[in-house]
């Protein structure tokens, strides 16, 4: 087999060639900036709250708003009591949301 020889370059031109122009240095004032963007940016991702919404036979059911039904039920009864903990049940079937409040009260709410 014959090898093909190609033409040598000089290295100064061959990386010249082959090199893309890139972003300029940011001055002190651009990185902070940059800086505290990314601090907010951080803080929203690690307070996340995701809205829930589920969808049923063309209804849809906002889940913020029964976990907010589901705590003025129990505040009805229990003026009180702090809320530690929350189980919701959603039964789209019968338009229902049953909860269990801090292990031992039961309610449901309609929607």
């Amino acid at each position: 087999m014959a090898r093909r020889q190609t033409a040598k370059v000089p290295k100064a031109e061959e990386n010249s060639i082959k090199r893309k122009p890139g972003r300029q240095p940011m001055t002190d004032e651009e990185k902070e900036t940059a800086a505290k963007v990314r601090a907010e940016e951080k803080e929203r991702a690690e307070n996340l709250k995701p809205e829930i919404v589920v969808q049923y036979q063309g209804g849809e059911i906002n889940m913020a708003a029964l976990v907010e039904a589901a705590k003025a039920d129990f505040h009805k009864e229990k003026k009180r009591t702090l809320v530690t903990s929350l189980k919701l049940y959603v039964k789209p079937e019968e338009h229902m949301a049953y909860y269990v409040i801090n292990g031992s009260y039961e309610g449901k709410v309609p929607y």
